[in-house]
C-alpha cells in the first residue's frame, strides 16, 4: 500500500469518525476535535471542515463525502498529521455522556471520589 492509499483510507476513516462523533457529541465536540486535528492548518481550513456540519439535512454519507476531500487536502499538505487522524479513524470518537435520574446522589451513574453537596443540611463525615 502506498502513501496515497494510506492517506485516502485515513481521510475517509477520519471523516466517518467525525460524523459519528458529531451525532453523539454535538457541535461542541466537533469544533474541539477539528481544532485539535487541524492545528497545523489555517483557520480557513478548520472553518471549512466545521461548516460541512451546518447542513442539517445532509445524510451521514453526504457529510463523509464532503469531509473526506478536505481532510485529504490537509493530510497532503501536512503529512505529519497522518498519525493524529489515523488514531481518530482507528479508535473512533470518544464521547462521554452521563444522565442521572431518580433521587439521591448519582443514581444510575458512578461517583468516584468524594462529593458533598449540603444545601442547608447536616454535614456527613
Amino acid at each position: 500500500m502506498n502513501l496515497q492509499d494510506v492517506v485516502g483510507e485515513v481521510a475517509t476513516g477520519s471523516a466517518v469518525a467525525l460524523v459519528s462523533g458529531a451525532a453523539t457529541g454535538g457541535a461542541a465536540w466537533v469544533g474541539l476535535k477539528v481544532r485539535q486535528l487541524l492545528h497545523r492548518g489555517t483557520p480557513a481550513e478548520r472553518d471549512a471542515l466545521i461548516t460541512v456540519f451546518n447542513d442539517q439535512g445532509a445524510s451521514a454519507e453526504e457529510l463523509v463525502a464532503r469531509l473526506t476531500p478536505l481532510i485529504r487536502a490537509h493530510l497532503d499538505s501536512h503529512p505529519e498529521a497522518i498519525a493524529d487522524f489515523r488514531t481518530l479513524s482507528v479508535t473512533g470518537p470518544t464521547v462521554y455522556n452521563q444522565h442521572n435520574t431518580g433521587s439521591g446522589l448519582f443514581i444510575g451513574g458512578d461517583n468516584l471520589g468524594s462529593l458533598t453537596i449540603n444545601h442547608g443540611g447536616l454535614q456527613r463525615g
